[in-house]
């Protein structure tokens, strides 16, 4: 009778720890369990406190590494990259997780907004490591995350936080392979899918992939492997490093995401001289406008947009008002009309449209236009004031002949 009652109250306590939350929305819902977005239901929280809830279905076999992340905070232990886990608890058929809902942006949103290149990989790819440094050196035997994509990364204010440890395993020595196989195929390593069992070094070949999509914000294809890397915005050093990193023999990859991260500041650091580079006013211009976008939201960047294509097609019309009709004061109003349309067709085409470029908001153009994606901003803003340069010299020696 008492190891009924037992149960009973353990089984009232769950539930009474089930009530407590309100899911505010499900992010996903699987065969595997589901997530969601709940906050306290208690009026003395703090409004607008989150928590990210996630039910794993017992005989799944995931979360099991949410249960040692909670012991080891519940013994005083802190955390520079993982969230806070607040609860974890087991209600016969689910095992239930609740974690501090991390604000911020995924590594994915960060690269869809700021241009790829190495200097993005300098500062983000190094604090990625000793994130992942992290979690393989504070357990013994190490965690191994198995899922390490640009959305399972969390960037705000400097922090960096991994997220979503669903299937994340503890490395078994004496394991021959994993027993489930899971993982985002595009950043997985050969052994997530059968060639043996995960260790830190499959963290590593994941790590090498995400410093390819700093690098080119792109996924990882069987093009780009088949090329050993060689693509568009992937210097040599770095090439070599991801190389290494992503060798299908595990042995033959970084042993450590430490190791890994000297290899790429020693290969970062090291470069070749360049003969072509922004002059600085160009790029303190384009490092500014950078760091305005960060906190401009995205719809509120399509409306500029609109305001600013308004205002170009009003000059538009101005433009072609000014070649065909000029007013009796205007400069032109004498000069030929062939005259008058060059003059004019410089000064909108080399004046008017670098100016839009460079003040409109890029976030919404890259997808559809591939230099606004591909191009680096730097290079963006330095041909739009060379153009605006050519123009004001063109316009200038055209007025020249206007009677």
């Amino acid at each position: 009778m008492l190891f009924m009652a037992d149960e009973l109250e353990a089984y009232l306590d769950t539930l009474e720890r089930g009530s407590r939350y309100h899911v505010e929305r499900v992010i996903k819902t699987e065969p595997s369990g589901s997530t969601e977005i709940v906050s306290l239901e208690s009026s003395e929280t703090a409004q607008g406190d989150l928590f990210i809830r996630k039910r794993f279905n017992s005989d799944s076999g995931l979360g099991a590494a949410y249960q040692r992340i909670w012991e080891a905070q519940r013994e005083g232990r802190r955390f520079n990259h993982l969230p806070r886990v607040r609860e974890c608890y087991s209600t016969g058929q689910e095992l239930v997780v609740v974690s501090d809902y991390v604000q911020g942006e995924t590594l994915a949103e960060v690269g869809y907004r700021c241009d790829p290149s190495p200097e993005l990989a300098a500062d983000i790819f190094p604090r990625l490591c000793d994130a992942v440094s992290e979690l393989h050196q504070s357990f013994d035997p190490p965690l191994i995350h198995r899922d390490l994509k640009p959305s399972n990364v969390i960037l705000s204010y400097g922090s960096l936080t991994l997220i979503d440890f669903g299937i994340a395993r503890t490395f078994d020595e004496s394991a021959d392979a994993d027993t489930h196989r899971f993982g985002t195929r595009a950043y997985a390593p050969p052994e997530q899918f059968g060639y043996g069992q995960t260790d830190v070094r499959s963290d590593v070949y994941a790590l090498g992939l995400l410093l390819f999509y700093l690098l080119t914000e792109k996924t990882p294809d069987a093009d780009a492997r088949k090329a050993e890397w060689r693509v568009s915005g992937v210097p040599e050093g770095l090439r070599q490093v991801i190389a290494r990193a992503t060798s299908f023999d595990p042995a033959d990859r970084y042993p450590s995401a430490d190791e890994l991260k000297n290899a790429f500041l020693e290969a970062y650091c090291y470069k070749a001289p360049v003969p072509l580079r922004a002059p600085r006013p160009v790029r303190a211009v384009a490092e500014s406008l950078r760091s305005f976008l960060v906190n401009v939201p995205r719809p509120l960047g399509v409306v500029w947009n609109v305001v600013v294509l308004f205002v170009l097609g009003v000059l538009l019309v101005a433009t072609i008002n000014s070649v065909i009709d000029p007013l009796p004061e205007s400069a032109g109003y004498s000069a030929p009309l062939w005259l008058r349309a060059i003059a004019y067709a410089l000064m909108f085409l080399l004046m008017f449209v670098p100016t839009a470029i460079m003040v409109c908001d890029r976030r919404p153009l890259r997808r559809f236009v591939k230099p606004f994606r591909t191009v680096p901003l730097t290079r963006q803003i330095g041909a739009c004031v060379a153009a605006i340069l050519v123009g004001l010299v063109a316009v200038g020696v055209c007025t020249v002949f206007f009677p």
